[in-house]
């Protein structure tokens, strides 16, 4: 069984990204090992729009006039330039204090880190023309490192974009030694339409038939990395959990998806949950894995819910001997659409010590997977659903604490967000007890 697992994430290690042939190729895969267990899935196909780079220029000028070019790319779903392209001042945003943010109107900055929604609107009441951020290593050279695109984030969308790029950081370290008075930068854009599909398996339960608990995990990966840790191993283990369900019956509905284009904006949960309102309604709790398999580093698991149900998972853990760390908050994944609609989520996944985490790398590969691992992490997944799924009173309440939803607010944006439309209500407290 340990091998077959691994083989099963080898046979879908190479890159995969959102709406590409290799992307469609790796759900046939598995869309045809779970035909050979003995379901027939069935396919939902979503369309997206999105703007991405043909063209990103970024060269400093210096005090004599003199132009170096570095390599960049655009931010995806950000803003053009003129066709010309633009020149403006230069400034070096280590932080937003207020007396960084009174220096940049008018200018490019660089920053290093991912903007919140916050931070964002600071920049452009500031007054800033372009945004270069950065991605790797000071250690990495042209030859290890990938030069990553990253897209302008739903919950920045109410906010007017402005042309963003992404710098390699030993570039970036190479830009400040120049001191450069102004940067000429140039981004042109093109509007595509990408198709992908969710596959989706129902196992009917016997008992509590209405009542759903759906289980997911994302297919696709960033282009240059073979998605093996991000998130093969979460997409074989759903294969190994229907292996279970075929031969062991449940009394709630069991629902699994494998979800397309994640890495891209959650794509195919929001599809999901925005085209299945009567299923949703049914829905009790979603159970997602993303990040799994390696030899490193320990198993966390997210608690999109209520203090309830970690005091529960905790003692699951406990009674069945398994080692993982649980994290009450929000995780950036295909559960968060979940949580979105006012469904409790739990999300499984691993985090990495430090220096051995290799997510949206060429290195997430099959160099630290290992089988044992895998087979332990299904193992969990497995107990985790049939406890679940069989419980004659499901154990977790549909309902979403206040810090959470504050979060999910947050995370997709005030236009964006879904939750905020939900009534929040109070956590069911037990009831009293009397003699």
């Amino acid at each position: 069984m340990p091998r077959k697992i691994y083989e099963r994430l080898e046979n879908i290690s190479y890159s995969r990204p959102s709406g590409t042939n290799e992307e469609r190729k790796a759900l046939d895969y598995l869309a045809s090992e779970i035909r050979n267990i003995g379901f027939e899935p069935e396919f939902q196909e979503f369309i997206y729009k999105r703007k991405v780079p043909v063209e990103a220029t970024i060269a400093a000028i210096d005090d004599e006039g003199k132009e170096i070019s570095f390599p960049v790319t655009g931010v995806v779903d950000s803003k053009e330039t003129s066709e010309a392209g633009e020149t403006a001042s230069f400034y070096y945003l280590k932080s937003f204090d207020e007396v960084a943010l009174t220096r940049i109107r008018g200018k490019i900055v660089l920053i290093h880190d991912r903007l919140s929604a916050q931070e964002y609107k600071r920049l452009i009441d500031a007054g800033v023309v372009a945004i270069i951020t950065s991605s790797g290593t000071v250690r990495d050279t042209y030859e290890n490192s990938d030069l990553e695109t990253v897209r302008f984030r739903d919950n920045l969308s109410d906010f007017e974009p402005v042309p963003s790029f992404t710098i390699r950081l030993i570039d970036a370290v190479a830009l400040l030694r120049l001191k450069p008075t102004k940067v000429r930068y140039k981004l042109i854009l093109k509007e595509e339409e990408v198709k992908s599909r969710n596959l989706l398996v129902t196992v009917e339960g016997s008992t509590y038939a209405d009542e759903i608990l759906t289980v997911g995990a994302h297919y696709d990966s960033v282009p240059f990395s073979l998605g093996s840790w991000d998130n093969g191993a979460g997409a074989v283990q759903m294969i190994s959990l229907l292996e279970h369900l075929k031969d062991n019956p449940v009394k709630r509905t069991v629902r699994v998806i494998l979800f397309g284009s994640e890495e891209t904006g959650l794509r195919g949960s929001r599809a999901y949950t925005q085209d299945n309102e009567e299923a949703l309604a049914k829905t009790r709790a979603m159970i997602n894995v993303d990040v799994g398999g390696s030899i490193l580093g320990k198993e966390l698991i997210f608690i999109g819910a209520s203090d309830e149900t970690e005091i529960w998972v905790r003692q699951l853990l406990k009674e069945i001997g398994y080692e993982a760390v649980t994290v009450k908050k929000l995780m950036s994944s295909d559960s968060a659409n979940f949580n979105d609609v006012g469904i409790p989520s739990i999300s499984i996944g691993q985090g990495a010590p430090r220096g051995g985490g290799y997510m949206h790398t060429r290195y997430d590969n099959m160099d630290l997977i290992d089988e044992d691992v895998l087979e332990r992490e299904a193992g969990f997944l497995i107990a985790l659903v049939k406890r679940l799924s069989d419980a004659e009173v499901f154990p977790i309440p549909r309902f979403i604490p206040e810090g959470l939803r504050k979060e999910i607010i947050d995370y997709f944006g005030n236009g964006k967000n879904r939750i905020s439309t939900i009534p929040s209500g109070e956590e069911p407290k037990p009831l009293p007890f009397h003699f």
